[in-house]
């Protein structure tokens, strides 16, 4: 198991519009509260990635991707980088799709969805036109449209890709993670109590 994990994070002032960043939050808790120490990152395009165990891609504003993007132009090949390298990586909704655009896959517009959504056990809250898939795993990579910080109702998910790098043993419970799962499962019951 390791002994510090390192989550890197693309510009968290400007990409947390919908309080993405926290899904870093409740990452580096889960792992504290297994005896786990982890430091986040803020990282750019040309920051040395190879010590990162984690990259985050948040969701921004319109003005805010043209802006980073005019700034940081190696922002998205560091990420792809990241990415092939079999690293996990979470983009989330405006840096999925900013990502899409990237590695050179296209995206239609239809229908606005506002809602909450299940796909695949994992919850969260859908607000977009957008008809890519809204919840995709490439690889060790997790994309999504699904807003907010998609780790707090989703902690097997979390777990899962705990225990897939092999970060701490996600059989060892503490008295907080079972406070935060039940949390975690009453806020998927009621999301869905309409």
């Amino acid at each position: 198991m390791s002994n510090k994990v390192s989550f890197g994070t693309f510009y968290p002032d400007d990409l947390n519009l919908n309080g993405d960043q926290a899904n870093l939050l409740v990452l580096t808790k889960r792992l504290e509260w297994r005896g786990v120490s982890s430091e986040l990152v803020s990282v750019t395009g040309k920051s040395d990635l190879t010590k990162i165990d984690f990259l985050f891609i948040g969701h921004g504003s319109a003005a805010a991707w043209e802006s980073l993007l005019k700034k940081d132009k190696a922002l998205f090949s560091a990420a792809i980088a990241f990415m092939n390298s079999g690293k996990p990586l979470m983009a989330v909704s405006s840096g999925y799709l900013e990502l899409l655009n990237a590695l050179g896959e296209g995206y239609q517009q239809g229908e606005h969805r506002s809602e909450f959504i299940e796909i695949d056990g994992v919850v969260g809250y859908l607000n977009s036109p957008t008809q890519v898939p809204m919840f995709d795993r490439r690889g060790a990579s997790i994309f999504t449209m699904l807003h907010g910080p998609v780790f707090a109702k989703n902690p097997d998910l979390v777990d899962e890709l705990i225990s897939s790098q092999g970060w701490a043993d996600i059989d060892l419970r503490s008295e907080e993670l079972d406070r935060v799962d039940a949390l975690a499962a009453i806020s998927r019951k009621t999301a869905f109590e309409h």
